[in-house]
């Protein structure tokens, strides 16, 4: 019987504590997953995952750039760390490094819809679109990516645009409050008032709380 594990066995046993929601104990696999072999890049990727899950972001950071130095053409790493710079507000960074776990073969919908997000966080809405529509195209149901790039478009003063998006994010979930709210944001200020205040008062029957609906409806009727 072996009785020493290898770096994957020990990183296998940390996933499993993962699914479990250990995370403590996930890391403490991690880490024996390290120190059997220090040289084993997934291992130092995975610390760095669950210490961003948890809060920890700066302390993340340290455990993705090892993982990088280890694994160069890997891209978890790099998604992992653009994960880490957008929770800290580095939206350029972000992008960066979503960039390059795109340039290392990631293709999925969640890294381009982040791609987006840095860039909508950035200002840069015209590329935001763009991001937001390849994200559409391996995913047509993402709610959320149609959702902002109805922001972007809104932001970008491509407001019969914006509401459209806005629409097809309602009708993939009707009951999306901030969707119905931008819809009549848009609505608004594309003189559709009556549309408006429906939106508005939508958001605030499913978010009673929603106090930017509740300010838009009032301002609304004093216009009227």
């Amino acid at each position: 019987m072996r009785l020493n594990k290898t770096a994957e066995e020990f990183n296998d046993l940390g996933k499993e504590e993962l699914t479990r929601g250990h995370f403590q104990e996930a890391i403490n696999m991690f880490t024996r997953a390290m120190e059997a072999d220090p040289q084993y890049s997934e291992s130092y990727c995975n610390i760095g995952n669950v210490l961003a899950a948890t809060g920890r972001q700066e302390d993340a950071v340290g455990y993705f750039m090892k993982a990088i130095e280890l694994a160069p053409e890997s891209p978890l790493a790099y998604y992992g760390m653009g994960n880490v710079y957008f929770n800290l507000g580095n939206y350029e960074s972000s992008r960066v490094a979503f960039e390059k776990a795109q340039n290392k073969g990631m293709n999925h919908q969640d890294l381009y819809f982040m791609i987006a997000m840095s860039y909508l966080q950035s200002e840069r809405y015209n590329e935001a679109i763009n991001a937001f529509d390849k994200c559409l195209s391996i995913h047509p149901h993402d709610v959320e990516a149609h959702f902002n790039k109805g922001m972007a478009l809104a932001r970008f003063n491509r407001l019969e645009e914006a509401r459209d998006a806005f629409i097809t994010a309602i009708e993939l979930d009707p009951q999306h409050d901030d969707a119905h709210f931008n819809l009549g944001i848009a609505y608004a200020f594309l003189g559709q008032l009556e549309q408006s205040e429906q939106q508005l008062k939508k958001a605030l029957e499913i978010n009673p709380s929603h106090i930017l609906a509740e300010n838009a409806l009032e301002e609304l009727r004093k216009m009227g």
